[in-house]
């Protein structure tokens, strides 16, 4: 289960599930146009999550970072609409390692907002600024990949 396969599994759902504007992926060349998304996968700290007779879970806590990119001087309303549409797709959504939804949580491969995160673990809007002569918003989906070992 390596962060190719976390990738993998987070552009796959993006691709299927999202079709509202043109979409830059993980560290591909992307040139931003006005109503757009660049997505960054982060992959942050390592956690036991269990204790195996033998094979023991291992927690790869990350973020998928959304910047939505919009023209500048238009206000807020044209970015509000693609932020709350992310954050409704990846709200509470579990993975499969092919990037499938699924309902059972003990087959998960990768789960966002999860527990593991306590309070601040659903999608949220992380920053909102210019950037002539665009509008840039952030908005974070925090995952944790689950491994055994």
């Amino acid at each position: 289960m390596s962060y190719d396969q976390e990738r993998f599994a987070i552009e796959s759902y993006v691709a299927a599930n999202w079709t509202a504007t043109p979409v830059g992926y993980d560290g591909q060349s992307f040139t931003p146009v006005s109503n757009s998304i660049r997505l960054t996968i982060t992959s942050g700290a390592t956690r036991q999550g269990s204790i195996g007779r033998t094979l023991n879970r291992i927690d790869h806590i990350g973020m998928a970072t959304f910047q939505i990119i919009t023209d500048g001087g238009k206000g807020s309303a044209e970015w509000r609409g693609y932020a709350e549409t992310l954050m409704d797709l990846f709200f509470e959504k579990t993975l499969s390692s092919a990037g499938v939804p699924i309902t059972s949580h003990a087959d998960a491969f990768l789960r966002f907002s999860p527990p593991e995160m306590g309070d601040n673990r659903h999608p949220y809007i992380a920053a909102d600024f210019p950037d002539p002569p665009f509008h840039l918003t952030n908005v974070i989906a925090p995952f944790t990949r689950y491994a055994y070992r």
